[in-house]
């Protein structure tokens, strides 16, 4: 086992230095910094979650929290620091994925199980 913990310690190592891991972690440290993307990202969020919750309820007052959710998503998607953390999150989750597939090929067990059928998850 104390070699595969090596092994394990070198690997992430190598993950570490790849290229969407460092854009991973620099889009991040902005984005830490950045307290007005934060609360940016706090808001819409909030006005999301309201929103949800008066559709779910058909509750009165749909129109203005879609109003106030569609302008909120319109700053956040002219926000640097959000839209970069969600790029480097989104290409460190696939090499992530690609790693992960390529380990389960190579020793042949699967990570993930398949999804069943008929979830409609699948053509």
């Amino acid at each position: 086992m104390d070699n595969l913990e090596n092994y394990t310690k070198e690997f992430s190592r190598a993950v570490r230095e790849t290229k969407e891991c460092r854009d991973f972690q620099k889009a991040a440290r902005v984005y830490a910094a950045d307290s007005a993307a934060q609360k940016l990202m706090d808001d819409f969020q909030m006005a999301q979650q309201e929103l949800a919750i008066l559709r779910e309820g058909n509750f009165s007052g749909q129109v203005e929290a879609q109003e106030k959710y569609n302008l909120l998503l319109e700053q956040v998607r002219n926000n640097t620091p959000i839209n970069d953390l969600a790029e480097a999150r989104k290409k460190m989750a696939a090499m992530v994925g690609e790693l992960a597939l390529a380990i389960s090929n190579d020793i042949g067990f699967p990570f993930t199980l398949p999804p069943k059928k008929g979830c409609g998850c699948s053509g």
